[in-house]
């Protein structure tokens, strides 16, 4: 099991350019016993005046996405026995974007920067103790959308121009596997890419079979001309793109139904709990729960 106590001494070890001012509030990191990083950037509301303000890029939060975190750390524990790791960014938007490279993230401000480096370092080192236990893992990066057509998008950092492409493209030109989030998962899983993006036993797939509306699916394999969130830094980050083998999908949650009231969260934490599940052991081969069997 990993032990709060490890993993902090480990990311204290890995951050070098702390402040003087504690900032451990303005990240909460939560160790779990599961094979899963929960992470969530832009749900935070601190905004301490010791902070300067973001002068560019978006700076609105999304908002009920920590309160969700916390339902779906919750619903896991039920159903798989084991809590997920989880990162929750507790300052708003405003004064960190930890879903953005640390320049545009932080804008030089020494204690955003020092919070972006606590939320990235446990990241880091929650992939490698994963890693070392399991073989294998994925990260879940929660956010929130309100686009025009309220389903849950999932992103693998492929653009909704190239996911535009037919079956045969995504499967037979190799830079579209080489440039997803999940580029080690669609290594071990028996499916072919097309599949494990949009088919029948994808993500997608598994979360409408328990109504709820998502792209890409069997349902929307794309988005056409629609506004559509494919993923950016956490999933580049601390997924399998570039080396490792922890995968990594951006999990965008429209708000009418899923993130409007708390009914809706607990439903909907229930049900992606459920199809992260379904998916590991379709994809990963083995169970969900702390111990590989």
């Amino acid at each position: 099991m990993f032990g709060k106590s490890t993993l902090l001494a480990a990311l204290a070890a890995s951050v070098l350019t702390l402040p003087a001012q504690d900032i451990t509030e303005y990240v909460d990191i939560r160790p779990g016993t599961l094979p899963i990083l929960l992470t969530v950037p832009h749900g935070g509301d601190l905004k301490p005046e010791s902070i300067l303000a973001r002068r560019y890029g978006v700076t609105t939060k999304d908002a009920n996405t920590a309160e969700l975190s916390l339902m779906i750390i919750e619903e896991m524990q039920q159903q798989f026995g084991g809590a997920p790791h989880a990162i929750i960014c507790r300052l708003h938007r405003s004064k960190v974007d930890c879903n953005r490279e640390l320049a545009e993230a932080t804008q030089g401000d020494p204690i955003a920067t020092a919070a972006w480096q606590r939320f990235h370092g446990a990241a880091t080192e929650i992939r490698k103790q994963i890693t070392q236990r399991f073989g294998s893992g994925l990260t879940l990066d929660l956010h929130g959308h309100r686009h025009v057509d309220p389903r849950v998008e999932l992103g693998y950092l492929i653009p909704g121009t190239q996911l535009n492409n037919s079956d045969a493209a995504l499967n037979t030109d190799g830079r579209f596997k080489s440039m997803s989030s999940i580029h080690e998962l669609a290594r071990r899983s028996p499916l072919n890419f097309a599949e494990l993006l949009r088919g029948p036993q994808s993500l997608g797939a598994l979360l409408e079979a328990r109504d709820y509306h998502s792209i890409p699916s069997p349902s929307k394999p794309s988005p056409g001309t629609a506004i559509y969130f494919s993923g950016s830094y956490t999933i580049l980050a601390h997924g399998s793109r570039d080396s490792g083998s922890i995968s990594a999908i951006q999990i965008e949650c429209p708000w009418e139904g899923v993130r409007d009231t708390e009914a809706n969260q607990r439903s909907f934490a229930k049900a992606f709990t459920a199809a992260v599940g379904e998916y590991f052991g379709l994809h990963f081969q083995y169970p969900l729960g702390p111990v590989k069997k």
